[in-house]
Protein backbone atom coordinates (compact mmCIF):
# COMPACT_ATOMS: atom_id res chain seq x y z
CA UNK A 1 0.00 0.00 0.00
CA UNK A 2 2.95 2.51 0.93
CA UNK A 3 4.47 1.81 -2.65
CA UNK A 4 1.42 2.59 -4.30
CA UNK A 5 1.19 5.71 -2.43
CA UNK A 6 4.55 6.87 -3.05
CA UNK A 7 3.58 5.93 -6.46
CA UNK A 8 0.53 8.25 -6.84
CA UNK A 9 2.20 11.46 -5.23
CA UNK A 10 4.82 10.91 -7.65
CA UNK A 11 2.32 10.80 -10.54
CA UNK A 12 0.60 13.79 -9.19
CA UNK A 13 3.85 15.76 -8.74
CA UNK A 14 4.93 15.32 -12.28
CA UNK A 15 0.68 16.01 -13.68
CA UNK A 16 1.12 19.80 -11.75
CA UNK A 17 4.87 19.74 -12.81
CA UNK A 18 3.35 19.54 -16.59
CA UNK A 19 0.69 21.72 -16.12
CA UNK A 20 3.27 24.57 -14.61
CA UNK A 21 4.84 23.85 -17.85
CA UNK A 22 1.64 24.20 -20.15
CA UNK A 23 0.52 27.72 -18.41
CA UNK A 24 4.23 28.91 -18.70
CA UNK A 25 4.02 27.92 -22.06
CA UNK A 26 0.90 29.36 -22.93
CA UNK A 27 1.56 32.98 -21.12
CA UNK A 28 4.90 33.51 -22.48
CA UNK A 29 3.80 33.12 -25.96
CA UNK A 30 0.82 34.99 -25.65
CA UNK A 31 3.21 37.98 -24.27
CA UNK A 32 5.52 37.12 -27.13
CA UNK A 33 2.66 37.04 -29.91
CA UNK A 34 1.53 40.99 -28.25
CA UNK A 35 4.98 42.39 -28.62
CA UNK A 36 5.54 40.68 -32.29
CA UNK A 37 2.23 42.13 -33.64
CA UNK A 38 3.22 45.27 -31.77
CA UNK A 39 6.52 46.29 -33.12
CA UNK A 40 5.79 45.20 -36.57
CA UNK A 41 2.83 46.20 -37.14
CA UNK A 42 1.61 42.80 -37.07
CA UNK A 43 3.46 42.00 -40.18
CA UNK A 44 6.27 39.75 -38.80
CA UNK A 45 6.49 36.65 -40.74
CA UNK A 46 9.65 35.04 -39.25
CA UNK A 47 8.92 31.56 -37.65
CA UNK A 48 10.90 31.15 -34.19
CA UNK A 49 11.70 27.83 -33.73
CA UNK A 50 10.89 26.50 -29.60
CA UNK A 51 12.89 24.43 -27.45
CA UNK A 52 11.77 22.87 -24.02
CA UNK A 53 13.06 23.30 -21.22
CA UNK A 54 14.69 19.56 -20.82
CA UNK A 55 16.25 20.16 -24.34
CA UNK A 56 18.13 23.40 -22.86
CA UNK A 57 19.18 21.88 -20.02
CA UNK A 58 20.39 18.87 -21.35
CA UNK A 59 22.25 21.00 -24.57
CA UNK A 60 23.89 22.93 -21.62
CA UNK A 61 24.60 20.42 -18.77
CA UNK A 62 22.13 22.30 -16.51
CA UNK A 63 23.48 25.84 -17.52
CA UNK A 64 27.23 24.72 -16.78
CA UNK A 65 29.02 26.88 -19.40
CA UNK A 66 28.48 30.20 -18.48
CA UNK A 67 30.30 32.33 -20.97
CA UNK A 68 28.66 36.32 -20.08
CA UNK A 69 27.24 37.33 -16.73
CA UNK A 70 25.30 40.88 -16.07
CA UNK A 71 22.47 42.15 -13.95
CA UNK A 72 19.64 40.09 -15.71
CA UNK A 73 21.35 36.85 -15.69
CA UNK A 74 23.62 35.28 -17.92
CA UNK A 75 24.99 33.65 -21.35
CA UNK A 76 25.82 30.04 -21.38
CA UNK A 77 27.24 27.76 -24.16
CA UNK A 78 25.84 24.59 -25.27
CA UNK A 79 25.44 21.86 -27.99
CA UNK A 80 22.41 21.14 -29.32
CA UNK A 81 21.47 18.59 -32.12
CA UNK A 82 25.05 18.55 -32.93
CA UNK A 83 25.31 22.58 -33.25
CA UNK A 84 26.89 24.78 -31.07
CA UNK A 85 24.26 27.11 -29.23
CA UNK A 86 24.95 30.41 -26.71
CA UNK A 87 21.28 30.00 -24.50
CA UNK A 88 20.31 33.39 -22.80
CA UNK A 89 18.52 33.11 -19.26
CA UNK A 90 16.57 35.76 -17.01
CA UNK A 91 17.03 35.42 -13.36
CA UNK A 92 15.30 38.29 -10.41
CA UNK A 93 18.71 37.23 -8.54
CA UNK A 94 17.29 38.17 -4.78
CA UNK A 95 18.58 41.02 -3.01
CA UNK A 96 20.44 42.64 -6.42
CA UNK A 97 19.68 45.94 -6.42
CA UNK A 98 19.71 46.35 -9.89
CA UNK A 99 16.95 43.45 -9.85
CA UNK A 100 13.48 44.80 -11.51
CA UNK A 101 9.84 43.12 -10.18
CA UNK A 102 9.01 39.87 -12.29
CA UNK A 103 6.85 41.77 -14.51
CA UNK A 104 9.69 44.00 -16.03
CA UNK A 105 12.24 40.83 -16.43
CA UNK A 106 9.30 38.86 -18.00
CA UNK A 107 8.25 41.88 -20.21
CA UNK A 108 12.30 42.36 -21.07
CA UNK A 109 12.68 38.71 -22.04
CA UNK A 110 9.90 38.56 -24.36
CA UNK A 111 10.68 41.66 -25.97
CA UNK A 112 14.25 40.79 -26.22
CA UNK A 113 12.94 37.48 -28.23
CA UNK A 114 10.61 39.88 -30.40
CA UNK A 115 12.96 42.41 -31.63
CA UNK A 116 16.24 40.26 -32.18
CA UNK A 117 13.98 37.61 -34.25
CA UNK A 118 12.76 40.76 -35.88
CA UNK A 119 16.26 42.27 -36.75
CA UNK A 120 17.34 38.83 -37.82
CA UNK A 121 18.15 39.81 -41.38
CA UNK A 122 20.06 42.61 -39.77
CA UNK A 123 23.90 41.24 -40.25
CA UNK A 124 25.18 43.79 -36.58
CA UNK A 125 22.57 42.18 -34.95
CA UNK A 126 23.43 38.27 -33.13
CA UNK A 127 21.58 35.64 -34.57
CA UNK A 128 18.57 34.34 -33.29
CA UNK A 129 17.97 30.69 -33.87
CA UNK A 130 14.81 30.00 -31.20
CA UNK A 131 13.44 30.41 -27.89
CA UNK A 132 12.48 28.33 -25.10
CA UNK A 133 8.52 29.41 -23.32
CA UNK A 134 9.14 26.90 -20.16
CA UNK A 135 10.84 28.48 -18.19
CA UNK A 136 9.49 31.58 -15.99
CA UNK A 137 11.10 34.08 -18.08
CA UNK A 138 11.64 32.87 -21.44
CA UNK A 139 14.87 32.12 -22.58
CA UNK A 140 17.01 32.90 -26.03
CA UNK A 141 18.71 30.80 -27.79
CA UNK A 142 21.53 31.96 -30.39
CA UNK A 143 23.66 30.40 -32.70
CA UNK A 144 27.22 30.28 -31.05
CA UNK A 145 29.13 33.65 -32.19
CA UNK A 146 32.27 32.43 -30.06
CA UNK A 147 32.34 36.05 -29.08
CA UNK A 148 34.06 38.85 -26.99
CA UNK A 149 32.57 41.81 -24.91
CA UNK A 150 33.53 44.63 -26.93
CA UNK A 151 33.92 46.56 -23.00
CA UNK A 152 36.50 43.79 -22.69
CA UNK A 153 38.83 45.35 -24.97
CA UNK A 154 38.14 48.98 -24.25
CA UNK A 155 39.08 48.51 -20.53
CA UNK A 156 42.40 50.55 -19.86
CA UNK A 157 43.79 47.34 -18.10
CA UNK A 158 43.53 45.43 -20.79
CA UNK A 159 46.40 44.24 -22.99
CA UNK A 160 43.95 43.40 -26.05
CA UNK A 161 44.46 45.62 -28.58
CA UNK A 162 41.61 47.13 -31.01
CA UNK A 163 43.00 48.94 -35.00
CA UNK A 164 41.83 52.19 -36.21
CA UNK A 165 40.57 49.80 -39.29
CA UNK A 166 38.64 47.58 -36.89
CA UNK A 167 37.23 50.57 -34.58
CA UNK A 168 35.94 52.32 -38.11
CA UNK A 169 34.18 48.71 -38.67
CA UNK A 170 32.47 48.95 -35.24
CA UNK A 171 31.47 52.48 -35.85
CA UNK A 172 29.67 51.36 -39.03
CA UNK A 173 28.10 48.29 -38.07
CA UNK A 174 26.69 49.48 -34.97
CA UNK A 175 25.40 53.08 -37.01
CA UNK A 176 23.98 50.84 -39.31
CA UNK A 177 22.53 48.58 -36.54
CA UNK A 178 20.89 51.53 -34.89
CA UNK A 179 19.75 53.56 -37.96
CA UNK A 180 17.66 50.02 -38.90
CA UNK A 181 15.68 50.13 -35.61
CA UNK A 182 14.99 53.86 -36.43
CA UNK A 183 13.88 53.17 -40.26
CA UNK A 184 12.62 49.97 -41.00
CA UNK A 185 9.11 49.27 -38.61
CA UNK A 186 6.50 50.61 -39.02
CA UNK A 187 7.32 53.61 -35.86
CA UNK A 188 10.76 54.00 -34.92
CA UNK A 189 12.35 51.52 -31.86
CA UNK A 190 14.40 53.08 -30.05
CA UNK A 191 17.60 51.27 -28.14
CA UNK A 192 18.01 52.86 -25.48
CA UNK A 193 21.27 51.20 -23.74
CA UNK A 194 23.84 51.25 -26.54
CA UNK A 195 27.38 50.79 -24.66
CA UNK A 196 30.49 48.43 -25.18
CA UNK A 197 28.87 45.74 -22.83
CA UNK A 198 25.97 45.19 -25.70
CA UNK A 199 27.93 44.74 -28.28
CA UNK A 200 30.04 41.62 -29.03
CA UNK A 201 33.42 41.02 -31.35
CA UNK A 202 32.48 37.42 -33.30
CA UNK A 203 35.10 34.86 -33.97
CA UNK A 204 35.76 37.14 -37.47
CA UNK A 205 35.85 39.98 -35.44
CA UNK A 206 32.00 40.76 -36.85
CA UNK A 207 30.44 43.51 -34.35
CA UNK A 208 26.78 42.26 -33.35
CA UNK A 209 24.84 44.43 -31.21
CA UNK A 210 22.65 42.18 -28.63
CA UNK A 211 20.01 42.79 -25.64
CA UNK A 212 16.71 44.25 -26.96
CA UNK A 213 15.34 44.01 -23.25
CA UNK A 214 15.00 48.02 -23.11
CA UNK A 215 13.40 49.35 -27.03
CA UNK A 216 10.67 50.93 -26.63
CA UNK A 217 8.81 52.15 -30.09
CA UNK A 218 7.49 55.50 -30.91
CA UNK A 219 3.82 55.49 -30.92
CA UNK A 220 2.66 56.23 -33.87
CA UNK A 221 2.97 59.87 -35.69
CA UNK A 222 4.69 61.01 -32.30
CA UNK A 223 8.40 61.96 -31.92
CA UNK A 224 8.66 61.31 -28.29
CA UNK A 225 7.29 58.45 -25.85
CA UNK A 226 7.57 59.15 -22.27
CA UNK A 227 8.98 56.29 -19.88
CA UNK A 228 10.93 55.43 -16.80
CA UNK A 229 14.66 55.85 -17.01
CA UNK A 230 16.82 53.48 -17.97
CA UNK A 231 20.07 54.61 -16.14
CA UNK A 232 23.30 53.84 -18.48
CA UNK A 233 26.53 55.81 -16.88
CA UNK A 234 28.30 57.69 -19.23
CA UNK A 235 26.11 56.78 -22.40
CA UNK A 236 22.55 58.34 -20.88
CA UNK A 237 20.88 61.32 -22.71
CA UNK A 238 20.99 64.33 -20.47
CA UNK A 239 17.37 65.22 -22.35
CA UNK A 240 16.43 61.80 -21.66
CA UNK A 241 17.25 62.16 -17.91
CA UNK A 242 15.63 65.60 -16.99
CA UNK A 243 12.67 65.02 -19.34
CA UNK A 244 11.76 60.99 -19.10
CA UNK A 245 10.84 61.34 -22.76
CA UNK A 246 12.69 59.20 -24.82
CA UNK A 247 13.33 59.83 -28.65
CA UNK A 248 15.05 58.89 -31.92
CA UNK A 249 18.46 61.38 -30.78
CA UNK A 250 18.35 59.38 -27.39
CA UNK A 251 20.36 57.07 -29.28
CA UNK A 252 21.88 59.65 -30.75
CA UNK A 253 23.73 60.88 -27.94
CA UNK A 254 25.00 57.36 -26.54
CA UNK A 255 26.46 56.37 -30.12
CA UNK A 256 28.47 59.83 -29.60
CA UNK A 257 29.94 58.66 -26.22
CA UNK A 258 30.70 55.45 -27.89
CA UNK A 259 32.55 57.11 -30.79
CA UNK A 260 34.85 58.93 -28.63
CA UNK A 261 35.35 55.86 -26.62
CA UNK A 262 36.70 54.12 -29.42
CA UNK A 263 38.75 56.63 -30.42
CA UNK A 264 40.57 57.18 -27.48
CA UNK A 265 40.20 53.29 -26.45
CA UNK A 266 42.99 52.73 -23.52
CA UNK A 267 44.52 55.61 -24.29
CA UNK A 268 45.44 58.74 -22.08
CA UNK A 269 41.50 60.03 -21.35
CA UNK A 270 40.32 56.41 -20.21
CA UNK A 271 43.34 56.12 -18.40
CA UNK A 272 42.79 59.70 -16.50
CA UNK A 273 39.02 58.99 -15.62
CA UNK A 274 39.14 55.52 -15.44
CA UNK A 275 37.18 55.08 -18.51
CA UNK A 276 34.71 57.06 -17.28
CA UNK A 277 32.70 58.43 -20.72
CA UNK A 278 31.26 61.13 -18.74
CA UNK A 279 34.49 62.56 -17.93
CA UNK A 280 36.12 61.48 -21.61
CA UNK A 281 32.98 63.58 -23.11
CA UNK A 282 33.90 66.52 -21.01
CA UNK A 283 37.92 65.86 -21.47
CA UNK A 284 37.63 65.64 -25.37
CA UNK A 285 35.53 69.11 -25.45
CA UNK A 286 38.06 70.76 -23.52
CA UNK A 287 40.81 69.92 -25.66
CA UNK A 288 39.42 69.93 -29.23
CA UNK A 289 40.44 73.16 -29.74
CA UNK A 290 44.15 72.98 -28.60
CA UNK A 291 47.11 72.24 -31.13
CA UNK A 292 48.04 68.66 -29.69
CA UNK A 293 44.71 67.67 -29.62
CA UNK A 294 45.31 64.13 -31.32
CA UNK A 295 47.84 63.40 -28.60
CA UNK A 296 45.61 64.13 -26.47
CA UNK A 297 42.18 62.82 -27.63
CA UNK A 298 43.53 59.87 -29.46
CA UNK A 299 44.71 56.43 -28.39
CA UNK A 300 48.43 56.56 -29.32
CA UNK A 301 48.14 53.07 -30.66
CA UNK A 302 46.16 54.49 -33.67
CA UNK A 303 48.73 57.31 -34.00
CA UNK A 304 51.41 54.96 -34.45
CA UNK A 305 49.30 53.48 -37.67
CA UNK A 306 50.54 54.03 -40.64
CA UNK A 307 47.59 54.26 -42.41
CA UNK A 308 45.58 56.71 -40.16
CA UNK A 309 45.22 60.20 -41.25
CA UNK A 310 44.26 63.27 -39.29
CA UNK A 311 41.86 64.84 -41.61
CA UNK A 312 39.69 61.19 -40.91
CA UNK A 313 40.33 61.43 -37.16
CA UNK A 314 39.33 65.61 -37.10
CA UNK A 315 36.06 64.17 -39.27
CA UNK A 316 35.40 61.21 -36.47
CA UNK A 317 35.85 63.56 -33.69
CA UNK A 318 33.15 65.97 -35.17
CA UNK A 319 31.18 63.26 -35.74
CA UNK A 320 30.95 62.38 -32.18
CA UNK A 321 30.75 65.95 -30.86
CA UNK A 322 27.83 66.77 -33.09
CA UNK A 323 25.81 63.21 -31.51
CA UNK A 324 26.61 64.53 -27.26
CA UNK A 325 25.23 67.78 -27.64
CA UNK A 326 23.41 68.84 -24.62
CA UNK A 327 20.81 69.06 -26.91
CA UNK A 328 18.81 67.13 -28.75
CA UNK A 329 17.80 69.33 -31.48
CA UNK A 330 21.23 69.92 -31.91
CA UNK A 331 22.23 66.91 -32.52
CA UNK A 332 22.06 65.16 -36.20
CA UNK A 333 19.98 62.12 -37.03
CA UNK A 334 21.29 58.94 -36.90
CA UNK A 335 20.45 58.87 -40.93
CA UNK A 336 22.99 61.30 -41.56
CA UNK A 337 25.61 60.21 -38.87
CA UNK A 338 25.42 56.82 -40.63
CA UNK A 339 26.39 58.11 -44.08
CA UNK A 340 29.04 60.40 -43.31
CA UNK A 341 30.66 57.26 -41.29
CA UNK A 342 29.95 54.49 -44.11
CA UNK A 343 32.04 57.35 -46.19
CA UNK A 344 35.29 56.38 -43.96
CA UNK A 345 37.86 54.04 -45.83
Amino acid sequence: MDCIRKMLSLLKKFRKEEEDVENLFLQNGSALLEELISFSGGTYDIPIRSYSAQELVKATNNFAGRVHASTYGYICRGTLQGRSILVKMFINFPGNPASHSDFDILAGAVRDIAVTSLMSGNRNVIKIIGCCLEFTYPALVYEDARFEILANFLDPNCDKLLSWKSRLKIAKSIASAILYLHTAFPTPIIYRILNPHNIILDHHCVPKLFDFSFVISLPPGELQVEDDLIWIPGYFDPEYQSSRFVTQKTDVYSFGVLLLVLLNGQGPICRANEGDPEHIVNYVNDHIQKDDQFKQIVDPKILKESSVNHRQLQAFINIALRCVQAKGENRPDMLDIARKILQFE
